[in-house]
């Protein structure tokens, strides 16, 4: 028989807030089938214990799910009955309009239980870079090589500059290395293979690929051996010898001022303090755009531009994944416009009912006079507000001004009522009252709400 502290859980009359987690999770002390689904892991999901079998019940849609076998996964189980749960969608992204909720082996439970483990603070990464210490030494990796294969395709050199080093296995002659920060091992190399761009695809948060100083001890040694008898490229005056007699898409000079000299390999440039390269340049790209974009944790980049100019850039335009991929994927804030839509910024700001065209005006012009973007979408919310870079404002239609208000203070939720609830902590304006009866999360920081106040417009 179910406890009676469940008295109240059926109650649909908004007597029971199940938005928290921990309340939720309280819900599961008389769970009959904890041994086969976890109560946090069906908590996580949405779900409260209903007192009844072993149905449970979103606190957002409302639907209930019963039935559960071991090996159920919550979230996939919850999908399947209300694909369009605002829950779901804010807080798992899964998203039936996206066309990936369909497939269930994209979803990593246990990644994303760890990524919410890290956020609430259960468990912090106490792990101390570099994994191995000794390796710090490009001339210590390289000493590594001796033996490696001569039918790898991989240079030896570029693998070192890559951070790793070569690990063989007693048994066979492979090609396998490993990262001497990460302790990522990479093997099976193949013609055209690049190790940066591997390195990146498979170990993407490696603090040496982000460029964080992690002690790597660069070796005049193995530049000699990649490059000649190239000089250490620690002065402009070097690094912009390296372009002489070279075509590159971008000015010589821009590059050499971001830190970048020329590998001798088509349009690749490496950065002479983090060692992150690039390549496959577009003619509209920013050299200090594409250097904090890829290698945000770069201390020569910090030191000339700025923890500032690092954060505009992170957050206005994300990080690709492939370091030495194209970097299309991001916009030059200059040069590449038409490309401002996409970045997070301002998806937000459209998303909450504010006008494309003037969020991207705004944008622009805020580029055009400071060079950078907003690093924070509640900046570019209180400037459209107020009129800034707004030279039209006084001459716009006042009916059209009037039907911009409007859709401004509908709920960015239903677009049908009027906003008028608060998010503590954040401090975000975006429901009406019937919409915020069920998240327990910020739809546009996805912090947790301890409170929520109700507002009243004059």
């Amino acid at each position: 028989m179910a406890d009676s502290s469940f008295g109240t859980i059926e109650t649909d009359d908004g007597l029971q807030d199940w938005s928290a987690m921990r309340t939720r999770l309280n819900s599961f002390q008389a769970f009959p089938l904890v041994q086969k689904v976890s109560a946090e892991r069906l908590a996580r999901a949405g779900f409260y214990f209903t007192g009844e079998s072993d149905r449970v019940r979103c606190f957002s849609c409302q639907k209930i799910v019963g039935n559960w076998r071991q090996g159920d996964t919550p979230v996939e189980r919850h999908r399947e009955v209300s694909p369009a749960c605002k829950f779901l969608i804010c807080a798992h992204k899964r998203n039936p309009l996206d066309g990936h909720s369909s497939q269930i082996t994209d979803y990593d439970e246990e990644a994303e239980a760890m990524e919410f483990s890290l956020r609430t603070g259960e468990i912090v990464d106490e792990t101390i870079y570099p994994m191995v210490p000794h390796m710090k030494s490009e001339e210590a990796r390289l000493s590594t090589f001796d033996n490696w294969p001569s039918w790898a395709p991989a240079r030896p050199t570029d693998l070192v500059q890559a951070g790793l080093f070569y690990v063989p296995e007693t048994d066979r002659e492979t090609d396998r290395v490993q990262c001497f920060c990460c302790g990522g091992m990479l093997t099976g190399w193949e013609d055209g293979d690049d190790p940066w761009a591997e390195h990146a695809k498979y170990y993407r948060n490696c603090f040496f690929i982000l460029g964080h100083d992690v002690g790597n001890m660069p070796s005049e040694l193995v530049r000699q051996r990649s490059f000649g008898n190239r000089c250490s490229m620690e002065t402009f005056e070097e690094r912009l010898d390296s372009f002489r007699d070279r075509q590159h898409p971008i000015s010589h000079e821009r590059l050499a001022r971001a830190g970048f000299y020329s590998t001798g390999e088509q349009d690749r440039v490496m950065c002479f303090k983090c060692g992150g390269g690039l390549k496959d340049w577009q003619p509209t790209e920013d050299p200090w755009e594409e250097h904090a974009k890829h290698y945000p944790g770069c201390s020569f980049l910090l030191a000339e531009k700025g923890q500032e100019f690092v954060n505009s850039v992170q957050l206005g335009s994300p990080r690709s994944r492939y370091p030495n991929a194209s970097s299309e994927n991001g916009f030059s804030s200059h040069e590449k416009a038409s490309n401002v839509m996409q970045s997070e910024i301002a998806q937000k700001a459209v998303g909450m009912g504010f006008d494309p065209i003037k969020v991207e005006r705004i944008i622009l012009e805020k580029i055009r006079l400071s060079s950078e973007g907003y690093s924070k979408v509640e900046d570019l919310i209180e400037d459209i507000h107020n009129g800034v870079f707004d030279s039209d404002s006084d001459t716009e239609d006042p009916l059209k001004k009037l039907e911009k208000l409007q859709r401004e203070k509908l709920c960015k939720v239903c677009m049908d009522d009027d906003i008028s609830i608060v998010f503590i902590p954040c401090g975000h304006l975006v429901t009406c009252k019937k919409c915020s009866d069920s998240v327990d999360k910020c739809p546009i920081c996805c912090a947790v709400i301890t409170q929520k106040i109700k507002t009243y417009s004059s």
